[in-house]
Protein backbone atom coordinates (compact mmCIF):
# COMPACT_ATOMS: atom_id res chain seq x y z
CA UNK A 1 0.00 0.00 0.00
CA UNK A 2 1.36 3.29 -0.73
CA UNK A 3 1.60 6.18 1.75
CA UNK A 4 0.15 9.33 1.31
CA UNK A 5 2.34 11.81 1.03
CA UNK A 6 -0.07 15.36 1.92
CA UNK A 7 2.70 17.53 1.35
CA UNK A 8 3.52 16.08 -1.75
CA UNK A 9 0.10 17.11 -2.71
CA UNK A 10 0.03 20.36 -1.39
CA UNK A 11 3.10 20.76 -3.58
CA UNK A 12 1.41 19.54 -6.92
CA UNK A 13 -1.61 21.51 -6.13
CA UNK A 14 0.36 24.51 -5.83
CA UNK A 15 2.28 23.91 -9.14
CA UNK A 16 -0.52 23.39 -11.06
CA UNK A 17 -2.26 26.49 -9.75
CA UNK A 18 0.82 28.30 -11.02
CA UNK A 19 0.20 25.94 -14.72
CA UNK A 20 -2.79 27.69 -14.68
CA UNK A 21 -1.85 31.25 -14.44
CA UNK A 22 -2.57 32.24 -18.05
CA UNK A 23 -2.22 36.26 -17.50
CA UNK A 24 1.44 35.39 -16.89
CA UNK A 25 1.52 32.27 -19.55
CA UNK A 26 0.37 34.64 -22.10
CA UNK A 27 1.84 38.27 -21.10
CA UNK A 28 5.65 36.93 -20.64
CA UNK A 29 5.84 33.41 -21.29
CA UNK A 30 9.63 33.54 -20.54
CA UNK A 31 8.85 34.44 -16.97
CA UNK A 32 6.25 31.90 -16.57
CA UNK A 33 8.87 29.30 -17.35
CA UNK A 34 11.32 30.35 -15.11
CA UNK A 35 8.61 30.69 -12.50
CA UNK A 36 8.00 26.93 -13.20
CA UNK A 37 11.10 25.51 -13.51
CA UNK A 38 11.78 27.04 -10.45
CA UNK A 39 9.27 25.39 -8.25
CA UNK A 40 10.25 21.88 -10.01
CA UNK A 41 13.82 22.93 -8.75
CA UNK A 42 12.11 23.53 -5.20
CA UNK A 43 10.27 20.48 -5.60
CA UNK A 44 12.69 17.91 -6.57
CA UNK A 45 15.29 18.53 -3.57
CA UNK A 46 12.33 17.99 -0.88
CA UNK A 47 12.83 13.83 -2.64
CA UNK A 48 8.64 13.63 -2.99
CA UNK A 49 8.77 13.42 -6.07
CA UNK A 50 10.37 10.51 -8.57
CA UNK A 51 12.68 11.83 -11.36
CA UNK A 52 10.01 10.50 -14.12
CA UNK A 53 7.33 12.60 -12.10
CA UNK A 54 9.71 15.66 -12.44
CA UNK A 55 10.49 14.89 -15.72
CA UNK A 56 6.30 15.02 -16.80
CA UNK A 57 5.72 17.49 -14.94
CA UNK A 58 8.87 19.65 -16.99
CA UNK A 59 7.25 18.44 -20.08
CA UNK A 60 4.00 19.88 -19.10
CA UNK A 61 5.57 23.61 -18.12
CA UNK A 62 7.44 23.01 -21.95
CA UNK A 63 4.28 22.69 -23.53
CA UNK A 64 2.34 25.33 -21.88
CA UNK A 65 5.25 27.71 -22.55
CA UNK A 66 5.68 26.61 -25.99
CA UNK A 67 1.87 27.07 -26.73
CA UNK A 68 1.89 30.33 -25.29
CA UNK A 69 4.29 31.45 -27.83
CA UNK A 70 2.09 30.65 -30.20
CA UNK A 71 -0.93 31.84 -28.81
CA UNK A 72 0.49 35.08 -27.83
CA UNK A 73 0.75 35.92 -31.71
CA UNK A 74 -2.97 36.52 -31.95
CA UNK A 75 -3.95 37.68 -28.46
CA UNK A 76 -1.96 39.77 -26.59
CA UNK A 77 -2.07 41.22 -23.05
CA UNK A 78 -0.58 44.07 -21.07
CA UNK A 79 2.93 42.76 -19.82
CA UNK A 80 4.42 44.79 -16.66
CA UNK A 81 7.93 44.71 -18.70
CA UNK A 82 6.67 46.71 -21.73
CA UNK A 83 6.37 50.34 -22.36
CA UNK A 84 3.08 51.56 -24.25
CA UNK A 85 1.46 54.44 -25.75
CA UNK A 86 -1.81 55.44 -24.49
CA UNK A 87 -3.80 56.67 -27.44
CA UNK A 88 -7.19 57.59 -27.61
CA UNK A 89 -9.77 55.82 -30.32
CA UNK A 90 -9.98 57.72 -33.26
CA UNK A 91 -6.54 59.57 -32.85
CA UNK A 92 -3.25 59.31 -33.48
CA UNK A 93 -1.43 61.17 -30.47
CA UNK A 94 -0.79 59.82 -27.45
CA UNK A 95 -2.49 61.15 -24.22
CA UNK A 96 0.01 59.32 -21.70
CA UNK A 97 2.52 56.75 -21.91
CA UNK A 98 3.31 53.50 -19.42
CA UNK A 99 6.72 52.32 -18.59
CA UNK A 100 7.12 49.25 -16.68
CA UNK A 101 3.72 49.78 -14.35
CA UNK A 102 4.20 53.30 -14.33
CA UNK A 103 1.49 55.03 -15.72
CA UNK A 104 2.36 59.00 -17.17
CA UNK A 105 -0.18 61.66 -18.63
CA UNK A 106 1.54 63.97 -21.36
CA UNK A 107 0.50 66.92 -19.64
CA UNK A 108 1.36 66.41 -15.93
CA UNK A 109 -0.99 68.13 -13.41
CA UNK A 110 0.87 66.93 -9.97
CA UNK A 111 4.40 67.15 -9.14
CA UNK A 112 4.17 63.23 -8.70
CA UNK A 113 6.81 60.76 -10.03
CA UNK A 114 4.11 59.19 -11.52
CA UNK A 115 0.89 59.90 -12.17
CA UNK A 116 -1.06 56.21 -11.86
CA UNK A 117 0.29 52.51 -11.16
CA UNK A 118 -1.03 49.53 -12.82
CA UNK A 119 -2.43 47.12 -10.24
CA UNK A 120 -3.37 43.80 -10.69
CA UNK A 121 -5.77 42.10 -8.64
CA UNK A 122 -7.67 39.12 -8.30
CA UNK A 123 -7.48 38.73 -12.47
CA UNK A 124 -8.65 42.44 -13.15
CA UNK A 125 -5.70 44.89 -14.20
CA UNK A 126 -6.38 48.56 -13.68
CA UNK A 127 -4.66 51.86 -13.51
CA UNK A 128 -5.14 53.59 -10.03
CA UNK A 129 -3.94 57.56 -9.51
CA UNK A 130 -0.83 57.60 -7.24
CA UNK A 131 -1.65 56.61 -4.02
CA UNK A 132 -4.21 54.49 -4.86
CA UNK A 133 -7.09 57.03 -4.15
CA UNK A 134 -9.19 56.29 -7.40
CA UNK A 135 -9.11 54.39 -10.37
CA UNK A 136 -8.29 55.66 -13.85
CA UNK A 137 -9.41 52.44 -15.74
CA UNK A 138 -9.56 49.02 -16.46
CA UNK A 139 -6.98 47.34 -18.76
CA UNK A 140 -8.69 44.65 -20.75
CA UNK A 141 -6.27 42.88 -23.28
CA UNK A 142 -3.95 46.11 -24.72
CA UNK A 143 -7.34 48.34 -24.31
CA UNK A 144 -8.05 50.95 -21.82
CA UNK A 145 -11.35 52.08 -20.72
CA UNK A 146 -11.97 54.92 -19.05
CA UNK A 147 -14.77 57.36 -17.92
CA UNK A 148 -13.67 59.37 -20.83
CA UNK A 149 -13.90 56.82 -23.71
CA UNK A 150 -11.42 53.69 -25.03
CA UNK A 151 -7.67 53.75 -25.68
CA UNK A 152 -5.39 51.44 -27.48
CA UNK A 153 -2.22 50.61 -25.42
CA UNK A 154 0.83 50.44 -28.52
CA UNK A 155 3.28 48.42 -26.82
CA UNK A 156 6.91 50.42 -27.74
CA UNK A 157 9.53 48.31 -26.17
CA UNK A 158 10.07 45.64 -23.04
CA UNK A 159 12.62 45.06 -20.79
CA UNK A 160 14.05 41.55 -20.43
CA UNK A 161 17.08 40.29 -18.46
CA UNK A 162 19.69 40.95 -21.08
CA UNK A 163 18.20 44.65 -21.59
CA UNK A 164 15.58 46.30 -23.83
CA UNK A 165 14.10 45.19 -26.56
CA UNK A 166 13.35 47.96 -28.99
CA UNK A 167 12.25 48.62 -32.79
CA UNK A 168 14.22 48.59 -35.75
CA UNK A 169 13.25 52.72 -37.41
CA UNK A 170 15.87 52.00 -40.60
CA UNK A 171 13.53 50.43 -43.42
CA UNK A 172 16.93 48.43 -44.47
CA UNK A 173 17.58 46.97 -41.10
CA UNK A 174 13.50 46.47 -40.64
CA UNK A 175 13.59 44.34 -44.02
CA UNK A 176 16.60 42.11 -42.52
CA UNK A 177 14.56 41.70 -38.95
CA UNK A 178 11.74 40.29 -40.83
CA UNK A 179 13.19 37.76 -43.05
CA UNK A 180 15.08 36.41 -39.57
CA UNK A 181 11.98 36.44 -38.16
CA UNK A 182 10.19 34.83 -40.75
CA UNK A 183 13.34 32.39 -40.92
CA UNK A 184 13.15 31.31 -36.90
CA UNK A 185 9.21 30.98 -37.71
CA UNK A 186 9.70 28.28 -40.04
CA UNK A 187 12.93 26.45 -38.41
CA UNK A 188 10.21 26.08 -35.18
CA UNK A 189 12.88 28.24 -33.14
CA UNK A 190 10.04 30.02 -30.79
CA UNK A 191 11.75 31.26 -28.57
CA UNK A 192 14.42 33.48 -31.21
CA UNK A 193 11.54 33.82 -33.35
CA UNK A 194 9.60 35.83 -30.27
CA UNK A 195 12.18 38.05 -29.21
CA UNK A 196 12.66 38.76 -33.23
CA UNK A 197 8.97 39.07 -33.65
CA UNK A 198 8.60 41.74 -30.88
CA UNK A 199 11.74 44.03 -32.00
CA UNK A 200 9.43 43.64 -35.69
CA UNK A 201 6.34 44.86 -33.26
CA UNK A 202 7.98 47.68 -31.62
CA UNK A 203 8.87 48.94 -35.21
CA UNK A 204 7.72 52.06 -36.86
CA UNK A 205 6.24 49.88 -39.97
CA UNK A 206 3.66 47.62 -40.75
CA UNK A 207 3.19 44.45 -42.96
CA UNK A 208 1.82 46.63 -46.31
CA UNK A 209 -2.09 46.02 -46.60
CA UNK A 210 -2.22 45.26 -50.33
CA UNK A 211 0.95 42.77 -51.32
CA UNK A 212 0.38 41.59 -48.03
CA UNK A 213 4.72 41.24 -48.28
CA UNK A 214 4.08 38.44 -50.73
CA UNK A 215 7.28 37.76 -52.69
CA UNK A 216 4.87 37.10 -55.73
CA UNK A 217 3.06 40.92 -55.34
CA UNK A 218 5.55 42.84 -53.58
CA UNK A 219 7.87 44.02 -56.52
CA UNK A 220 5.02 45.41 -58.17
CA UNK A 221 3.72 46.63 -55.56
CA UNK A 222 2.34 50.83 -55.61
CA UNK A 223 1.47 51.41 -52.21
CA UNK A 224 4.76 50.15 -50.81
CA UNK A 225 6.88 50.22 -53.86
CA UNK A 226 8.43 46.80 -53.27
CA UNK A 227 9.34 47.29 -49.76
CA UNK A 228 5.92 45.10 -48.22
CA UNK A 229 5.63 47.37 -45.53
CA UNK A 230 4.60 50.47 -44.89
CA UNK A 231 5.36 53.65 -42.33
CA UNK A 232 3.50 52.74 -39.09
CA UNK A 233 2.16 55.25 -36.48
CA UNK A 234 3.28 53.85 -32.81
CA UNK A 235 1.64 57.03 -31.25
CA UNK A 236 4.48 58.73 -30.25
CA UNK A 237 4.14 62.95 -30.36
CA UNK A 238 6.85 63.36 -32.48
CA UNK A 239 5.64 61.24 -35.63
CA UNK A 240 2.02 62.59 -35.21
CA UNK A 241 1.08 65.36 -36.84
CA UNK A 242 -0.63 68.27 -35.64
CA UNK A 243 -4.20 68.22 -34.76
Amino acid sequence: MTNHNPNKDSMLAEWTAELRNEHLRLSNPENYLLLMQWRLAQMETTGAFDQLEIHDLRELAQGAYSAALEEQFSHELYCKASSYNVVPDGCRRRTAHIIQGNYYEEIRRAHFLYDGRVVEENGRISIKTYGGASEIGVIEGLRLSTQSGWFQLIETSRATDSGWLVGVTDADGYRALVDLAQAEFENQNWGRYRILRDRVRYSPYACCPLCGDTFARRDECAQCNGLGFIPRDLGDPKECAED
